[in-house]
């Protein structure tokens, strides 16, 4: 029996699990996205919904006046998504342990917790 052992495709993993939870997805992307979605129906013509009303109460605005704030701004949870997906696409393609190393300093990914652990596979 032979066993192979390929670094680059553990460090790969690894740094896949670095990233995914670096750009995790939080209640504050969320919030941010739902108000994104109410915001174009409002635009688009559709009644707000009490919440949206509330929402624009607080800000002093009307719900038409908020949605064109909350419009104006770049949708958070896509730019992140998009930022995630393309360093994935990057260390999925990194032919060495050098180069997929220097995508994750570039890009201030922070350590794992389990990176610390010993372990044969991630």
């Amino acid at each position: 029996m032979k066993i192979r052992i390929a670094p680059l495709v553990q460090e790969k993993k690894r740094a896949e699990r670095r990233i995914n939870t670096f750009l995790m997805v939080d209640g504050h992307d969320i919030a941010h996205s739902r108000k994104h979605m109410l915001a174009l129906s409002v635009q688009g013509g559709a009644a707000p919904t009490a919440e949206f009303e509330e929402a624009a109460r607080i800000e002093g605005k009307t719900a038409q006046e908020l949605a064109e704030i909350i419009l104006a701004k770049p949708d958070d949870l896509m730019v992140k998504e998009n930022r995630r997906r393309g360093l994935v696409v990057a260390v999925r393609n990194a032919q060495t342990l050098e180069e997929l190393t220097k995508i994750l300093a570039d890009n201030n990914v922070p350590a794992h917790y389990e990176d610390q652990r010993l372990a044969l596979l991630p």
